[in-house]
């Protein structure tokens, strides 16, 4: 018995056999749906509820790591795919705004949920922390803005990686001819070039370098005037610096690119530091959240993300007309879900769809960020 409480009290054990039993649990076929590498996020809710706590650092170097990462891989393309589609990907991320919006003064006006809870309920539901900052700024930390938060932000990562993996299946796609219809990434001349010093031969190195800036690019505080602020944080910066270093591909004579065959490995296992550290963050929430509030404020969450996913979709896919990958990828970053573009990229076989993910993401941080003071304005508090 003592060790086994040896092993529970284990915080690297734990860990890994979460990481372990995840991975297992998102190979299960649902009815043709995956969790993949999600399932990390529901075995740790599980051992959340029970007590695992993972350190908060896990979490941000994990998501830091998936977004250089993701960056880097969408470098090539990025510029070339942001004139191409600039307005539609400003259409999409307007139509999540809208439809947060929309769904947060339902949820004050109707279901008579106080302001503070509602805003934590959006910010959850768009999987997006920089809005739950703002709010805690707007109410205070002891606001109900956090529980909010931790419920609907389980939701909020579900709803979007079984989006984009039903929407292929319900359309019957062909998956070659969808990809066909991408852009592909221009080839690197610094790929190719012999002449370039490499650091080490994987290319952690370009990795690292990306994840250092962008540390710094995330830690730049913008002002927005009334006392809020602005950062991109971590993750954000992170998917930056990704892009801005592959795309220029060397410093004099320092090779900047790294190899798919580094970027997929990390990538992945930076998503589950993610959903790992957040899904036992959320765990001893959960269920006590859900006692106090009953179902109803799960159910507002559900309704702001399916909401927030379908308006965003049409909107990318019919108005903008982008090809079926390029609408789910700029879905995915308009509710800024780098776990559901980790789906994407499973569904698909590549990571063409990161760079319309890359196009959102920054543009919906910077909305969902501002959003909560115009809705105070507007609403009340």
């Amino acid at each position: 018995m003592s060790f086994i409480q040896g092993l529970s009290s284990n915080t690297v054990f734990m860990i890994f056999l979460t990481l372990v039993l995840g991975y297992a649990f998102g190979r299960i076929n649902f009815a043709g749906v995956k969790f993949g590498t999600s399932g990390v996020l529901i075995v740790a809710l599980i051992f959340g509820a029970l007590g695992m706590e993972v350190p908060a650092i896990i979490g941000t170097a994990g998501l830091a790591l998936f977004l250089a990462c993701v960056g880097l891989s969408a470098g090539p393309s990025f510029i070339t795919n942001l004139k191409a589609n600039f307005w539609g990907f400003l259409a999409t991320t307007g139509a999540i705004l809208v439809a947060a919006s929309g769904t947060v003064a339902l949820a004050v006006k109707v279901f008579k949920l106080p302001m503070d809870l509602a805003l934590g309920v959006m910010a959850g539901a768009m999987t997006c922390t920089a809005s739950l900052a703002t709010t805690k700024e707007l109410f205070g930390d002891k606001s109900a803005a956090g529980v909010g938060y931790g419920l609907a932000y389980v939701f909020g990562i579900i709803s979007v990686v079984m989006f984009v993996q039903l929407v292929p299946k319900f359309l019957k796609v062909n998956i070659e001819a969808e990809n066909a219809k991408l852009p592909d990434p221009p080839v690197s001349k610094s790929e190719s070039d012999k002449s370039l010093l490499t650091v080490d031969g994987p290319g952690v190195f370009v990795v690292c370098v990306a994840i250092a800036l962008g540390a710094l690019i995330g830690a730049v505080e913008l002002p927005l005037g009334g006392g809020t602020s602005f950062s991109l944080g971590t993750g954000g910066g992170a998917i930056i610096a990704g892009i801005v270093v592959s795309a220029i591909g060397h410093c004099g004579k320092l090779k900047l690119t790294a190899p798919k065959s580094t970027l997929v490995p990390l990538r992945d296992l930076g998503i589950a530091w993610f959903l790992l550290q957040n899904g036992a963050g959320a765990g001893p929430k959960f269920v006590s959240t859900l006692q106090q509030y009953g179902i109803m404020l799960f159910l507002v969450g559900a309704l702001m993300s399916c909401v927030s996913i379908l308006l965003a979709y049409i909107v990318a896919r019919y108005l903008c007309k982008m090809p079926l990958f390029g609408a789910l990828g700029a879905t995915t970053g308009a509710m800024t879900s780098a776990p559901s573009l980790n789906a994407l990229i499973t569904v698909t076989g590549n990571d063409k769809a990161a760079s319309f993910y890359a196009a959102c993401q920054p543009i919906a941080t910077v909305g969902l960020v501002i959003l909560p003071k115009l809705l105070v304005a507007m609403l009340g508090s």
